[in-house]
């Protein structure tokens, strides 16, 4: 089989009707392959975005409730709601704005898929973001031996929207400094 290179040139009166349709055949499988790929990238990139929103509010809400919970003398067990999953705890701290009290109470509890935290004479603080919801937040009181209290808390994060789900549940036990 021998090839003719002259039908391979292009002829002086334009290009042919079937070559058109080639290209262009060509030229739209390459948009829809770049397209697909920018696609995939931008949802790789907001699926990655959603863990790492969840992951962040997770340490950050635990990271302040574990302070909390150390500063503290004691759990306040008759305001407290321990062994579920929409827990609230009560904490006994030396610190009080209230003149004349020795001691002061802090609350922690989810309410609306945030978690809050309430000082006693100071206002109430949002611990996490609007863009995810605490669906857990648990708290066991923990009593070893020779009276020392400890606090185990369990807290799941849900990304809000439901285009990206991501999720992470992240536990701490954190001992109280008033038993020491």
């Amino acid at each position: 089989m021998i090839l003719d290179l002259k039908y391979m040139r292009w002829s002086k009166e334009g290009i042919s009707l079937i070559e058109v349709v080639v290209y262009v055949a060509l030229l739209g499988m390459v948009a829809v392959f770049v397209t697909n790929s920018l696609i995939s990238i931008i949802n790789t990139y907001a699926r990655a975005s959603a863990e790492r929103e969840v992951l962040n509010n997770a340490r950050s809400a635990l990271e302040l409730i574990g302070k909390s919970i150390a500063q503290s003398q004691e759990v306040y067990t008759p305001t407290s709601i321990l062994n579920t999953d929409a827990g609230q705890l009560s904490l006994v701290t030396n610190a009080s704005s209230t003149p004349g009290h020795t001691a002061g109470f802090t609350d922690i509890w989810v309410d609306g898929g945030a978690v809050r935290m309430r000082r006693e004479g100071e206002g109430e603080a949002v611990l996490s973001a609007a863009s995810v919801r605490v669906t857990t937040l648990r708290f066991e009181r923990i009593i070893q031996t020779l009276g020392r209290e400890a606090v185990k808390t369990t807290i799941r994060v849900d990304f809000a929207s439901s285009k990206f789900p991501a999720s992470v549940s992240l536990n701490a036990t954190t001992a109280l400094r008033g038993n020491y």
